[in-house]
């Protein structure tokens, strides 16, 4: 009996052994199983073919041990080919030699001594059809329907063709005779059956891999689609934004050169002097510029503080200021809010700076600017409203007046970063900003960040005024 477990080393020189002989066949789940009950199948008729030559009926004489020796051989011979993974080759040579030890059978001894073993003598038809195909089925089945046929016709001439042992002969012939086609009929219909299920199961596994193909194909043509217009909004963002700055620092080396040629013809020292300082402030401009842009790609380290914000932002007031003329009203409420808030100064700042900037933008011809502080939600938030009379805005600007690079400046007048900045200042202190604006009523930005309350109460103002806790 062969073993079932091999140790790695002798799977190893079986494969080389196998590679010598030729490619190796491929076994799949379907063919293990097989060679499994295979294996089973051929054990047990090598078993019943011992019993035969331990306890055979007597009589069989010489013939009898030397057919069940060559039975016993068949299947040891099968089950070789089927440790070396032969499946095929296996079944057609134990068809093959129990058909060949059949006609010796039928041949010596005639039909009527064979009918005790006619269902052993139907397992290579069996295992024809099964593992070898329908061809092979009805070959095996001609096979042992001729050997029928000659082991009547030896039973009819024993007897000297005596009428009643022809009819018995006859009898015999067509009761082995239908049950053999029977049975390769019903086997080659289930099997032809079973084929053509397969066929379609295959037919429809294809057809889903090709959907499925399809599928990733479309799936791989939409991401490249999306990638390619991700790329394109990533130029046009680059393109808007270098358009931006080039023209900015075109105007602002404009003026450095103009400067620093009037500095170089003068030989006035006040006037050398006021060319100095104009290349001064040329470059501060550029680098708020630089900075602006930092900020927005939030390469700067943010420093955040815990701030009180009313006296933090009351100390901005005088820089405010000064981006406003003289037909412009500012009004800074701080409404007596007693919170803390965490956040870098200088980013606050700059956060107010863009939101006054385009305040004063939005009013060319005067107006009134305000800065105020509330408390809507008291322990845990801040609002700060910043409001002009200017303009306003339409829907559509109001939607996108927070995207990045988008300005409704002449081409080339601004990078459209300024409250870009401001929203991602905001937000990366856990804070948001609403924007209401409407045609001729002007626009307010509402500034929400979290806060809590002072740890130590100030005493109330001189003036008796409300204290609104935060």
């Amino acid at each position: 009996m062969p073993s079932r477990t091999t140790r790695p080393e002798d799977q190893a020189t079986s494969r080389r052994a196998t590679d010598r002989r030729g490619p190796p066949a491929v076994v799949d789940a379907t063919e293990a199983r097989a060679m499994a009950m295979l294996q089973r199948l051929l054990l047990a008729v090598a078993g019943y073919q011992l019993l035969l030559l331990l306890w055979g009926p007597p009589g069989s004489g010489g013939l009898g041990q030397v057919l069940g020796v060559a039975g016993m051989l068949a299947c040891l011979a099968s089950l070789e080919l089927l440790r070396r993974r032969r499946l095929h080759l296996s079944v057609m040579v134990f068809v093959v030699l129990n058909l060949v030890l059949s006609s010796v059978a039928y041949g010596y001894w005639g039909l009527r001594a064979q009918m005790h073993g006619q269902l052993l003598q139907l397992l290579p038809v069996l295992l024809a059809g099964a593992l070898l195909g329908r061809r092979a089925l009805w070959l095996a089945t001609a096979w042992l329907a001729a050997l029928l046929v000659l082991g009547a016709w030896l039973d009819a001439a024993a007897a000297f063709y005596l009428p009643a042992r022809v009819e018995l002969a006859l009898r015999d012939l067509v009761l082995a005779g239908f049950g053999t086609l029977v049975v390769a009929f019903v086997l080659d219909q289930s099997l032809s059956a079973l084929r053509d299920n397969l066929r379609i199961a295959r037919r429809r596994g294809a057809d889903l891999a090709r959907k499925r193909d399809a599928l990733q194909l479309e799936m791989q043509e939409k991401e490249r689609s999306r990638e390619q217009l991700v790329h394109a909004l990533k130029i046009e963002n680059v393109g808007r934004l270098a358009s931006g700055v080039a023209h900015d620092f075109n105007h602002l080396l404009a003026l450095i050169m103009g400067y620093a040629g009037k500095g170089r013809r003068s030989d006035d020292p006040a006037e050398l002097k006021a060319a100095l300082q104009g290349v001064e402030s040329a470059a501060r401009r550029a680098g708020a510029v630089t900075r602006r842009l930092l900020d927005f790609s939030r390469q700067d380290v943010a420093r955040p503080q815990l701030l009180d914000a009313a006296p933090t932002i009351a100390a901005m007031e005088p820089m405010l200021r000064q981006l406003f003329d003289t037909r412009m009203v500012f009004e800074l409420d701080t409404g007596q809010v007693q919170c803390q808030i965490h956040f870098d100064p200088a980013q606050l700042e700059l956060v107010l700076l863009s939101l006054a900037a385009n305040a004063r933008q939005a009013m060319p011809d005067g107006g009134t600017f305000r800065l105020a502080l509330s408390c809507p939600e008291p322990g845990n938030e801040l609002r700060i409203e910043v409001s002009d009379s200017g303009h306003g805005m339409s829907e559509e600007v109001r939607l996108r007046c927070m995207e990045p690079f988008f300005t409704t400046k002449p081409s080339g007048q601004g990078t459209g970063l300024g409250l870009a900045v401001a929203v991602n200042l905001i937000a990366a202190a856990d804070g948001r900003i609403e924007v209401d604006s409407a045609p001729g009523e002007g626009t307010r930005f509402h500034l929400y960040l979290p806060a809590r309350a002072l740890s130590v109460e100030p005493a109330a103002p001189a003036g008796g005024g409300e204290t609104i806790p935060c």
